[in-house]
């Protein structure tokens, strides 16, 4: 699909079309920052989740919420899966405020969160980062206060 998802701490969530870098829609129902975010299978919906305890299922073609579900509070814990996404072949890690992409070692373990793997790419945001996610080429990157950078990296698509 052509949509990504961002989310932070201004308590909204974002869906954007990544092939013009411009946004869809943005969905307001969490009470607290939006830590996680993903598609359903066929990305017919974007799923976020909230530290107010929360996951909201929003349909991409209306904006509109489908579905809430209440969430254990263990779920959100902040840690690192937050700020963390992996590709096939690529880790994606933010470290406060910069963004490092380093290739997957071939047993994807522990390692490669610790920095067992070479970076292959550095990016620096305007703010804390809150969330990352990746759809093809395309890197959403969340930041507090709303910010929200759309990065085109092709190594990602091979």
């Amino acid at each position: 699909g052509t949509r990504i998802v961002s989310g932070s701490s201004d308590t909204l969530a974002k869906i954007w079309d990544a092939t013009i870098g411009a946004e869809v829609y943005t969905v307001a129902g969490h009470s607290a920052r939006v830590s996680h975010l993903q598609f359903t299978d066929h990305a017919a919906q974007a799923i976020t989740g909230s530290l107010d305890h929360t996951v909201r299922f929003w349909d991409i073609a209306s904006g509109e919420e489908v579905r809430q579900v209440a969430a254990s509070e263990f779920a959100f814990d902040v840690g690192a899966e937050l700020t963390a996404h992996r590709t096939n072949h690529h880790l994606m890690k933010a470290y406060v405020d910069t963004l490092v992409i380093t290739e997957r070692l071939p047993h994807g373990g522990a390692e490669d969160i610790e920095g067992g793997a070479a970076p292959v790419a550095y990016f620096r945001a305007p703010q804390h980062i809150t969330s990352v996610r990746c759809n093809g080429a395309s890197i959403c990157v969340g930041c507090e206060g709303g910010a929200v950078c759309i990065l085109h990296a092709p190594f990602l698509a091979v």
